[in-house]
């Protein structure tokens, strides 16, 4: 069943936005066509085609996530829901049982065994009477079991980061609790490295490539800022009064924020143009006159842009539980579909055939044992380095 994406405050998606299809007018006015084009003209419009390209490739991935969610929904959701019911319905059953007699030590270990793992399975998706049935017939509690996980993972971060993380005293409740102050540790380290890089850069002399950049990046982010304040000048919502034009001029204000901290420049651009500010041909003209500084600032959003393309690759493959590994089309996804939809059933019908032999005490103790096997099978696989288990019979 695919998860749902996260979102920001305002309801956007975590991605960070791609340029807007309108940039395209800001792209094309851009773009040196006429006459002979140098060198840097020309790796300048690679750079241009490259962020159209990016930006294309990021709207078609979260249209595909968009278009596939809800069949995904429609058709997985009931039948995890109904393997949810069932799975709850062999812990208790075998709790039950667990309180009559007619049971030998070790069947009765292997059934404490299976119930515990079903209960900590749905336990940790939030079913807190399973997780009580779970502490009731284990010898550790799930909130033990995490603490003492925590703990060897704290052991195994320190050692990995050389320090400790929190106080000589500090314990963790929980894996979360530590990966976030493990996440915060590595952070500080990273900055700390970076500062102490960046101090003994300073006091290099700075050969005249490192001059040269130092002075692109200078002149790019002066053009950033020129782009944004003209904006700001002109679309300030507070020196409009007709409000009709003081709702637009509040939009593309907050449009143009945006745009400039996440130092995009077609879209700051585009606004320009928007708001009457300038036409094609003075964009264009700035292009010729700026145009190192310019081809610093799209730079930067080709990275940028590659960055978000893998993100949301990545989450896409996450949340319709892909393969990190496998392509990602719309064919992968619906072939995932019909698989995921076909293992779904397969194991329904076998937890509604193991519910009603297990009923039977003969049954049941021929279900114990063959648990059992399947799970000495699985423990052997897992020590020779394969986990492909075909066991059908383990289904939890």
């Amino acid at each position: 069943m695919p998860k749902q994406t996260k979102l920001s405050p305002d309801g956007s998606s975590a991605v960070a936005n791609a340029p807007a299809a309108g940039a395209s007018v800001a792209l094309s006015a851009l773009k040196f066509s006429s006459g002979q084009v140098s060198p840097a003209q020309k790796r300048f419009n690679q750079l241009l085609k490259q962020t159209e390209t990016l930006a294309s490739k990021i709207e078609a991935v979260r249209a595909l996530a968009d278009s596939n969610r809800p069949l995904f929904n429609q058709i997985l959701t009931p039948l995890e829901q109904q393997r949810t019911v069932l799975m709850r319905d062999m812990a208790l059953w075998l709790g039950e049982r667990l309180k009559r007699k007619g049971l030998t030590a070790r069947q009765q270990d292997s059934a404490r065994e299976i119930l515990c793992d079903i209960a900590a399975s749905l336990a940790m998706a939030g079913d807190a009477a399973m997780q009580e049935l779970h502490d009731a017939h284990s010898d550790e509690s799930l909130e033990e079991q995490e603490k003492a996980e925590a703990a060897h993972m704290k052991m195994f971060m320190e050692g990995m980061l050389g320090e400790e993380i929190g106080d000589d005293e500090a314990a963790f409740d929980t894996l979360d609790e530590l990966m976030r102050a493990s996440m915060a540790k590595m952070q500080a380290q990273a900055s700390a490295e970076q500062e102490a890089h960046a101090q003994r850069q300073s006091k290099r002399k700075k050969n005249p490539a490192q001059l040269k950049a130092e002075a692109e990046a200078q002149d790019a982010n002066g053009a950033l800022r020129t782009l944004y304040r003209q904006l700001a000048s002109a679309l300030h919502p507070d020196r409009e009064t007709d409000p009709h034009e003081q709702l637009r001029k509040t939009a593309l204000m907050k449009e143009a924020n945006a745009a400039y901290e996440r130092r995009d420049l077609l879209a700051l651009l585009h606004l320009q143009m928007q708001a009457d500010l300038v036409d094609g041909e003075q964009v264009a003209n700035l292009a010729k006159e700026k145009l190192a500084a310019l081809t610093a600032l799209l730079k930067e959003r080709v990275n940028v842009l590659r960055h978000e393309l893998f993100q949301i690759e990545q989450q896409t493959k996450d949340e319709f539980d892909l393969p990190l590994y496998a392509p990602l089309s719309a064919a992968s996804i619906k072939r995932h579909l019909v698989e995921s939809e076909r293992d779904l059933r397969e194991d329904i019908a076998m937890m509604q055939h193991d519910l009603q032999q297990v009923q039977d005490d003969k049954n049941l103790k021929r279900w114990l044992r063959q648990q059992q096997q399947g799970s000495i099978r699985k423990q052997v696989i897992f020590e020779m380095g394969d986990m492909d288990d075909r066991d059908n019979s383990d289904y939890f």
